[in-house]
């Protein structure tokens, strides 16, 4: 397991210069924007404009804070050509290759974002309320867990505080991934699952985070 906290995060220009991101997470560990197998972030979002484009990368995004965004696609996208999130909204999921303008509802949001490489893994991105979750996720390799809000325990006595994430990983191969989190009341967590095409690309990775 692997926990980071709000000082291990690092902020950064967004790729098309109209903003900045934090970067939680990055997969593997050291690894620069053009060759992430995945990657972890939250962004300000202050006015409107368009994303960056990320060949060959898919994309969840949910709103953390303000009111929301108003998401246009073009013409040539095949994804919806108009998607309003807010943070009542699940997780949109959507094609680095997009071209996406977004549109602010009303002022500044943050939002968390999650990219993986296409031809190296999967992922879903799924929110969780105050309470009692088990996990069983037979199909991920690798799970990410991060506290928005509140205060969190999972198995093995590790504390989640508002901010912090932590990475799980199978412990064999073709294993998966089982945990048990309690959420305090007012608690609101992301957690994500990344299953592997080749789950030597996995293991070559986690490797690298040492």
């Amino acid at each position: 397991m692997r926990k980071w906290t709000a000082k291990d995060y690092r902020t950064m220009p967004w790729k098309n210069g109209g903003g900045s991101t934090t970067e939680l997470a990055i997969f593997p560990e050291g690894a620069e924007m053009e060759h992430f197998v995945w990657r972890l972030s939250t962004a300000t979002v202050a006015q409107d404009g368009p994303f960056s484009h990320f060949a060959q990368i898919d994309r969840s995004l949910a709103i953390l804070t303000g009111a929301g965004l108003v998401l246009k696609t073009d013409a040539g996208s095949t994804a919806e050509k108009m998607v309003t999130l807010t943070q009542e909204s699940l997780p949109h999921r959507f094609s680095g290759e997009d071209n996406i303008f977004a549109e602010l509802l009303d002022g500044t949001v943050v939002d968390l974002n999650l990219m993986t490489r296409r031809d190296v893994c999967q992922h879903f991105m799924q929110p969780l309320s105050a309470g009692e979750h088990l996990i069983n996720a037979e199909e991920a390799q690798q799970i990410l867990i991060f506290c928005e809000k509140g205060r969190a325990q999972l198995i093995k006595q590790t504390q989640l505080e508002a901010g912090d994430l932590v990475l799980l990983e199978e412990e064999h191969e073709a294993s998966g991934i089982r945990c048990h989190i309690e959420a305090e009341e007012g608690s609101f967590l992301y957690i994500m699952r990344i299953s592997f095409l080749n789950h030597h690309e996995q293991h070559g990775g986690a490797h690298a985070l040492g």
